[in-house]
């Protein structure tokens, strides 16, 4: 375009040309904003404020994943920007890593292999719960990250505890001097709601090279069927276990409840009972209550559509007194949950899930692959983030470690891990 005509428009009209131009060319750009700079300098002060790590966090306070255009402004803005996705907790599923526990991997994919239960140990080991053949299950030792303790590891993997057969385990938690590690038995004519004689809900092994074990906790004459997932606080190291009998007993049918015991893994009592419907199985298809953690002084307990109330996040204070319900009705079909920094993360599947599936055998199989996690905040119970992600199989735990999440399933031979997005730095 020649100068001449360049001359009759006006100084908006050029403003849009120049704009159009940069944005359709990066070396321009450049050059605009080096001409702009000598021309026109910012001031000093807002220099300062541009450049201010600290006030640069609260400028991008309002920021999400989708406004990451603002990182490549400068270094400085880059490092504020990743502080400030680690600060958000925002998870990158982009950068998703799968780890491959040994028998898993061996045993392959099927009804009963997989993982029924998570914890991560000192030194950076994963413990895991592996069913195997004839009904037992295992716990074995994995490096859970490339800077895990060797050492540690293989400590762990020549214990008593990797040598032990339980029945099914479904869930592992930490106390602040050992593992705790629940059971359950799968519905029995002959049992009814009465456990068999010697059978264990509950396990406790030493946090030390020997996990010894130190204690058990019979199985509950009115929650037969044992305890289905655990949780404990730390501070007062009170244990809160789900509880089930199995179905058609007692006038009120099956029964859950949250059993909480003391330091001393003496039942102190058993708050949110409810019935329940459908028959009892260690996947929990219609359990009204699917998982419970602690988080600060809250209990918090994961509810399904088959509770009298509907899926959520029931809200309890230590002694299992109801607060508050956060996520009232907001899930599909929500299966295993962990709290972290002020958020609940929860494994829920799809929304999607049973559409273009023309056969029962295809639903059964599509109805447990796609999978969708949310972050929710505790205060407000509003959902941050959705991740979807596939996994085959029933979700069996997810927890929160460091800067990465860990998803399990019964039936897949790998676990899930996503990291967090940003940095520290």
């Amino acid at each position: 375009m020649r100068r001449s005509r360049l001359a009759q428009l006006s100084h908006a009209q050029l403003v849009e040309l120049a704009a159009e131009a940069c944005e359709g060319s990066h070396e321009l750009k450049n050059k605009a904003d080096a001409l702009i700079a000598q021309v026109a300098p910012l001031p000093a002060w807002c220099v300062d404020i541009l450049l201010s790590p600290d006030l640069l966090l609260q400028l991008f306070s309002s920021l999400g994943l989708s406004e990451h255009a603002a990182a490549g402004v400068c270094s400085t803005w880059s490092r504020a920007y990743t502080r400030q996705l680690r600060r958000r907790r925002y998870i990158n599923p982009t950068r998703r890593r799968y780890i491959y526990p040994t028998k898993a991997r061996l045993l392959g994919y099927d009804s009963t292999h997989g993982q029924r239960a998570l914890c991560m140990l000192p030194g950076g080991v994963l413990a895991t719960a592996v069913p195997e053949d004839e009904g037992q299950c295992a716990v074995e030792f994995v490096a859970a990250r490339a800077d895990s303790d060797r050492q540690a590891l293989a400590a762990y993997q020549a214990s008593s505890l990797a040598g032990r057969r339980f029945r099914l385990l479904m869930g592992l938690a930490l106390t602040n001097d050992g593992l705790m590690a629940c059971s359950i038995r799968e519905p029995s004519a002959a049992h009814g709601a009465t456990a068999p004689p010697g059978a264990v809900a509950l396990y406790k092994f030493a946090l030390d090279d020997s996990m010894d074990e130190l204690a058990t906790v019979p199985a509950l004459a009115d929650y037969g069927r044992g305890f289905t997932q655990i949780a404990v606080h730390q501070q007062t190291q009170r244990t809160y276990a789900l509880g089930a009998t199995r179905d058609g007993v007692g006038d009120d049918g099956r029964r859950h409840a949250v059993i909480i015991l003391d330091s001393n893994l003496q039942v102190a009592a058993a708050v949110e009972a409810t019935g329940g419907s459908g028959t009892p199985d260690a996947l929990a298809f219609n359990d009204p209550i699917r998982d419970v953690a602690v988080h600060g002084d809250q209990v918090i307990v994961l509810t399904s559509g088959f509770h009298p109330e509907g899926s959520g996040l029931r809200l309890l204070d230590l002694d299992g007194r109801f607060v508050r319900t956060i996520a009232a009705r907001q899930f599909r079909d929500p299966r295993r949950l962990t709290a972290s920094d002020g958020r609940v993360f929860v494994v829920d599947h799809d929304e999607d899930v049973n559409r273009d599936f023309d056969d029962d055998e295809a639903l059964f199989e599509g109805h447990f692959v796609r999978k969708v996690l949310y972050v929710i905040d505790i205060q407000s119970g509003d959902i941050l983030q959705s991740v979807r992600f596939r996994l085959a199989g029933v979700v069996s735990t997810v927890l929160v470690d460091r800067d990465e999440i860990y998803i399990a399933s019964v039936h897949a031979d790998k676990i899930i891990v996503l990291p967090f997005a940003g940095s520290d730095a």
